[in-house]
């Protein structure tokens, strides 16, 4: 009971981002476009987001969340080393979108080793990150935030980047979510701090993930000299 109420609460919080009845496919917005150079935080040089690897198509049709009665929750995408250049990080970009509260957002850039076809518990690095979040819905989401990781050293094989951050802090704020049919679908992997084991959003029964492409998550790593 407990657990379809936490999912319904996340539903309802959803719906105010333009995402349609809890228990329906959101209905076709209009596009969100990703412009391909934004101005990074404070803390972080200005990196293109367009750069590196790339799993969206640069729309946003929804958002992915918790209830902000959680103190803890975590989104991260699977990526592969053989993608990248080198195995020496640079930057992590991030589009978010908040429904209501402050603007400002504080999180966590996180990387998790593969542990069986999933995220290890722990990460291997983690990264503090702040920035001004102004879309209060899916149309006017979009932006992406940069986020400097380069003391960060990337494994061989397998990992899991992604954001972690404390909802009841940050209430409403979602990671911004690609469902376009045409996008090629990339695993993510989500966990909070009462259900703390990691789902797949491919094998979640919730319906919100039932047309899931990719987050607007994407990582770029440092050429070889």
């Amino acid at each position: 009971m407990y657990a379809h109420l936490t999912r319904l609460l996340l539903f309802l919080a959803l719906t105010l981002v333009a995402c349609g009845p809890p228990t329906q496919t959101p209905p076709p917005v209009s596009r969100a476009e990703v412009p391909a150079e934004t101005e990074a935080p404070d803390s972080a040089p200005k990196r293109s987001c367009e750069a590196g690897v790339v799993k969206d198509d640069g729309s946003v049709e929804t958002g992915y969340g918790f209830v902000p009665s959680a103190i803890f929750g975590e989104y991260v995408q699977q990526f592969h080393s053989d993608e990248f250049p080198s195995l020496e990080m640079e930057s992590v970009c991030v589009c978010w979108l908040k429904t209501r509260g402050g603007r400002d957002v504080g999180f966590e850039v996180v990387f998790y080793e593969d542990a069986g076809g999933r995220p290890a518990n722990e990460p291997y690095a983690a990264v503090l990150a702040s920035v001004d979040v102004e879309a209060t819905d899916v149309e006017s989401a979009g932006k992406m935030f940069a986020v400097d990781v380069s003391p960060v050293t990337l494994v061989e094989g397998t990992s899991y980047i992604g954001v972690r951050w404390d909802p009841s802090a940050s209430n409403y704020l979602f990671v911004c979510t690609d469902t376009s049919e045409e996008t090629e679908v990339t695993n993510v992997f989500f966990r909070e701090d009462r259900a703390p084991r990691w789902t797949s959003a491919l094998n979640a029964r919730d319906p919100i993930f039932s047309n899931h492409r990719a987050i607007l998550l994407r990582a770029s790593a440092e050429s070889p000299p």
